[in-house]
């Protein structure tokens, strides 16, 4: 990154160095410290880079004392110093051992970026499978309040609803996005089943909940399984 880039980045985050400086988030000062040993990265125009980012730095340090003057924090100049080495001396490393590694070229990193971004096309039937139980949950729980019969196959269908949800993920590109998506409309209708409709607990609440559990943890599974042997 180029020193007048990362130095504008560094001066924008005094602010918030200071404010976990105030807030005793970190203590001692160990972000406040870490602005000048940042130009150990500049070997070729070190000097340079100590000058700029020492001024980033001061500014942090006079943000620090005025707030000391308003009786939020106390600056230790031991503390901040001994900060400053550490600094020092863990840049210092990263970048020795950085130097003995050759950084990818700029056509590595666009190839990689595109193909990172290229996502796979989208499979709607699980989405709709699953968008149709979640309805169909929704209208047999709403029987109930035309006939207090029906209140144990609504039941029974809910079980059914929760122990195959999670396992409609593994037939789609996006597996963890819909896992998450999969738990929270499952949750919302649900609950909306119970609120509006059962008006009080379910009769196979356990059930429900042991079945999306066991149905989740077998669904990832056996995407983990796939990821080795691509049975599917």
């Amino acid at each position: 990154m180029e020193l007048k880039a990362l130095a504008i980045i560094m001066l924008i985050l005094q602010p918030v160095f200071v404010y976990l400086y105030i807030k005793s988030v970190v203590r001692p000062s160990i972000f406040i410290a870490m602005t000048m040993p940042m130009s150990i990265f500049y070997g070729h125009d070190f000097l340079h880079a100590l000058f700029i980012f020492g001024g980033v730095n001061l500014v942090g340090v006079l943000l620090v004392k005025l707030a000391e003057r308003k009786g939020y924090t106390a600056f230790s100049p031991s503390y901040f110093f001994s900060g400053v080495i550490c600094w020092f001396m863990l840049f210092g490393v990263v970048r020795f051992i950085t130097s003995y590694f050759s950084l990818p070229s700029s056509q590595k990193i666009s190839d990689s970026l595109h193909s990172l971004l290229a996502f796979p096309e989208p499979i709607w039937w699980p989405v709709i499978v699953f968008l149709s139980l979640s309805t169909a949950a929704l209208a047999i729980s709403a029987v109930i309040l035309v006939s207090d019969r029906s209140r144990l196959a609504a039941s029974k269908f809910l079980v059914l609803y929760a122990s195959v949800s999670p396992i409609l993920p593994l037939f789609g590109n996006y597996f963890w996005i819909s896992q998450g998506v999969t738990f929270l409309v499952v949750v919302c209708v649900l609950g909306a089943c119970q609120k509006h409709f059962f008006k009080d607990n379910i009769e196979d609440e356990n059930r429900i909940a042991l079945g999306f559990a066991g149905a989740l943890l077998l669904s990832i599974l056996l995407y983990v399984v796939n990821g080795f042997f691509h049975w599917y």
